[in-house]
């Protein structure tokens, strides 16, 4: 199997690196060895409502009838930055991260017919050999295929799967029915993949829930760490200067491989700083990166650029951010609430705005009301 990863020096390892656990496993595994207890994910665990997602599914399985089905779920965050995978061993949700792909071709959602995943704090791997196929409604089925796990002291699982990679499909509703353990995946004969459903906007006078990540640590992003791809376009469609080089970068972690990075782009009358946030792919941010825009109300504009927000503030603990401009002792101006999503876009949550600066000075958050989710 032809491996290919980002990290080009590594090739030969991951290439190699399936292969010796496989080996190491069926050395070390004892006359009467235990077996890979590898489970299914009940109904009520996947959640494929919101967002991009890619799943596997046990090939004998229909994930929409029956209540045990998937083996594996992987979620897709903006420009499809993977988060860990997913998959259950006994009555534990095991982590994996994928290091290498290969393959003929790339499909939709970044997704290739040979991929190998890895745990971070153990030599575990999962193999996947797929048979995939680009289908209509930008979905990747995944029409055929085998999902190894390669775990220490244990011979390797092999589980015949199908599935496939898209975009907003919900799980189908939980049954009702009693609470019986998760049954154990096995390998039986092929069933037919089932259709994509498509999902309903939301009604207009009700507004989804924002969904905050489950991941999300702060850290300083190392001086220089700012790619010139990224400053370059900072500078060219926002007219950030002043902050970019000489002040530190806040990280948010979002995944395994994904985070928002808080830059200060300038700072303006009274040293009051603005900042613009960026989606990255954190081990490659120079290739993989989105400037985000926080949403603002029809036919309001802010101070500066859209992508900027003055004098930010965040409320980590339920994933807010919030901005504020005031002017003439804070007699006007304008404050804004935002929420992180989980996919790592903003969600406005509130927007305030006294046009006139006359009167009293106020409170920003007092300001009058514009929006409110």
């Amino acid at each position: 199997m032809g491996w290919t990863t980002r990290r080009a020096l590594r090739l030969p390892l991951l290439a190699c690196a399936a292969g010796l656990a496989a080996g190491a496993a069926l050395a070390q595994a004892p006359a009467a060895p235990a077996k890979v207890d590898l489970k299914l994910f009940d109904r009520a665990e996947i959640d494929r409502s919101k967002g991009c997602t890619f799943v596997l599914w046990q090939d004998d399985r229909d994930p929409d009838k029956d209540r045990y089905a998937h083996l594996f779920i992987e979620t897709l965050g903006r420009n499809h930055v993977r988060e860990n995978a997913r998959i259950k061993i006994g009555d534990t949700v095991l982590s994996f991260r994928r290091i290498a792909v290969g393959g003929a071709k790339e499909f939709g959602y970044k997704t290739f017919p040979s991929a190998l995943y890895k745990m971070d704090k153990e030599e575990s791997f999962l193999i996947m050999d797929l048979k995939l196929e680009d289908s209509p409604g930008e979905v990747v089925d995944v029409i055929g295929g085998t999902m190894t796990v390669i775990r220490p002291k244990l011979p390797p699982f092999i589980a015949e799967v199908k599935g496939n990679a898209g975009c907003n499909t919900p799980a189908a509703p939980a049954s009702s029915g009693s609470s019986a353990p998760a049954p154990k995946a096995q390998a039986t004969a092929p069933a037919p993949a089932p259709a994509t459903a498509a999902v309903a906007p939301a009604p207009a006078n009700r507004a989804p829930p924002v969904t905050p990540p489950a991941m999300f640590e702060k850290y300083t992003v190392r001086q220089g760490g700012v790619p010139a791809r990224l400053r370059n376009e900072a500078i060219k469609s926002i007219g950030c200067h002043q902050g970019l080089t000489r002040l530190p970068i806040i990280g948010y972690s979002l995944s395994e491989e994904s985070a928002i990075w808080e830059i200060t782009c300038n700072e303006y009358a009274g040293d009051i700083p603005s900042k613009i946030f960026v989606l990255v792919y954190t081990p490659d941010p120079g290739k993989q990166y989105t400037i985000l825009k926080p949403p603002i109300p029809n036919g309001k504009q802010r101070q500066g650029n859209l992508a900027e927000l003055l004098d930010v503030k965040w409320d980590m603990r339920a994933r807010i951010v919030t901005a504020t401009y005031v002017e003439g002792n804070s007699a006007c101006g304008m404050y804004e609430r935002h929420q992180l999503a989980e996919d790592g876009t903003f969600v406005l949550l509130e927007y305030r705005e006294k046009t006139q600066c006359g009167g009293q000075p106020m409170k920003p958050s007092d300001f009058p009301l514009v929006y409110r989710r």
